[in-house]
């Protein structure tokens, strides 16, 4: 199965399994970034509101990825899932998902 034939929710699962394989939980806050890819005039649009949902963005032309610190256990990322996935629609971009550190303890 390719990313693009599976859900949000479930290549977010994909991704805590495979953290989970890895030892890590998901709790503990690490380095996150978000992927969105579009036109530049909607890409500046969420440049703006990320920002001031305090997050730290960076892209290029038709890229914009939003960076945090956060946990990614299901009850922690779902609601940032959500969002992503809702601004995308607001702003008509697309969004591609996104990566984290593995973080263990």
């Amino acid at each position: 199965m390719t990313h693009t034939d599976a859900s949000h929710e479930e290549r977010d699962a994909m991704i805590r399994a495979a953290l989970a394989e890895r030892g890590d939980s998901g709790v503990t806050p690490r380095h996150a970034l978000f992927y969105f890819f579009g036109d530049d005039a909607a890409l500046g649009d969420l440049n703006e509101v990320a920002r001031r949902a305090g997050y730290l963005t960076r892209g290029s032309e038709d890229t914009l990825i939003l960076e945090t610190t956060m946990a990614v256990d299901e009850a922690s990322f779902t609601p940032v899932s959500t969002m992503m996935q809702t601004w995308a629609a607001a702003f008509q971009l697309d969004y591609d998902g996104w990566e984290c550190a593995v973080v263990t303890n």
